[in-house]
């Protein structure tokens, strides 16, 4: 398959009556996206991204074209630098700080005409350090949007506790690759909870490719070394149903919960077999059209908080609430009007208020 998915939406920009206006020119985005354009066992997550990226594109009356860097962080670099080569840039770049290569893209795409915005994964403090923060020896990088990837794990964590009961919490985690930022956020929204709580035990977390074969494989290992463990948790919903996979094979009495609440994870929860997933970081590129579509009407984000924004929108599902959620936000994908949350369209003071509540109370 061609790595180059363009996906062009129409001209016209809505107003907030959801008229068409004769604005600015449509705002020309490219997402540098880290991810596969199919599923090689590391699940959609990426394609998710970008399939609600296009959803918000065609809404806002913008242009997005995705280019898939098939999870090779050096393609990704290389990428960008074709990019810097061309003759005409898009109006912004949205770029993510996978396997650490964010300072080597923002210096790269430093040669465009594009401004930049960064999703899902942050730099490091020490990436900062190096490079310094938004517009600052870095104009043209103009902000972050992550997830709060901690408060996601501590509600997933609370959600398997509860159904848990009042047994104490015996855990097993298994989170991403060492290089990635929200492993190790995930791992910690885990951690803290446990500490609040003041019950049970984090017995050990292992880190694992996000795939399902290497974490069925991790969680093998580690329900033979902790046979008291009642708790499985993932830091995506692939590794989950892999970790299910080995709890199934031991016949083991264990709560797994994943992150994503992709759609395989509804099916198995459906089904019986997960008990939760927290999710909706794949909303992540739409709030960024978002973000970008003010921007580009003269309604600058960084006014509503900075340039940096850490979104808190994620939604825990169960089994009850797993058939609701697919038909809230995978049925009616192209239904979810993602206009509402503009602050060039709704003006309003104050944070931007990202959430699925409203996609969710409409069904």
């Amino acid at each position: 398959m061609d790595r180059r998915i363009a996906m062009l939406a129409g001209a016209g920009l809505w107003t907030a009556a959801g008229g068409v206006a004769a604005q600015k020119a449509p705002a020309r985005v490219l997402f540098l996206n880290p991810g596969e354009p199919v599923e090689r066992g590391k699940g959609p997550h990426w394609r998710m991204a970008a399939r609600f990226m296009a959803v918000a594109a065609k809404a806002f009356g913008m242009q997005l074209e995705v280019l898939y860097a098939e999870r090779d962080h050096l393609l990704m670099l290389r990428q960008a630098e074709e990019v810097a080569q061309r003759s005409e840039w898009p109006d912004y770049i949205v770029i993510v700080n996978e396997k650490l290569a964010g300072p080597q893209m923002l210096k790269t795409l430093a040669r465009t005409g594009s401004k930049v915005l960064m999703i899902h994964n942050d730099l490091t403090p020490e990436q900062r350090r190096e490079v310094g923060n938004e517009r600052e020896q870095m104009r043209h990088w103009i902000g972050t949007a992550t997830t709060d990837e901690a408060a996601a794990e501590y509600r997933l964590m609370a959600e398997l506790v509860r159904q848990l009961g009042d047994k104490e919490p015996r855990v097993i985690g298994i989170t991403g690759d060492r290089a990635t930022p929200v492993s190790l956020e995930r791992a910690q929204g885990v951690s803290e909870f446990m500490v609040r709580s003041g019950r049970g035990q984090v017995l050990q977390t292992a880190f694992s490719d996000w795939s399902v074969t290497d974490a069925e494989s991790k969680a093998h290992l580690l329900l033979s070394r902790y046979p008291e463990a009642n708790i499985v948790w993932a830091a995506n919903d692939s590794m989950a149903l892999g970790a299910l996979r080995a709890v199934r094979a031991r016949n083991a009495k264990v709560l797994v919960g994943g992150s994503g609440a992709w759609p395989d994870a509804l099916a198995s929860m459906a089904e019986g077999g997960l008990a939760a997933s927290v999710g909706s970081h794949f909303l992540i590129g739409a709030w960024a059209m978002v973000l970008l579509y003010d921007y580009h009407q003269g309604m600058d984000f960084a006014a509503a908080g900075g340039p940096t924004l850490k979104i808190d929108h994620m939604h825990v599902v169960n089994r009850e609430s797993a058939a609701r959620f697919d038909q809230a936000v995978y049925q009616r994908q192209d239904a979810m009007d993602f206009t509402s949350f503009s602050r060039a369209l709704h003006p309003k003071a104050g944070r931007y208020d990202f959430n699925l509540a409203p996609f969710l109370r409409d069904r």
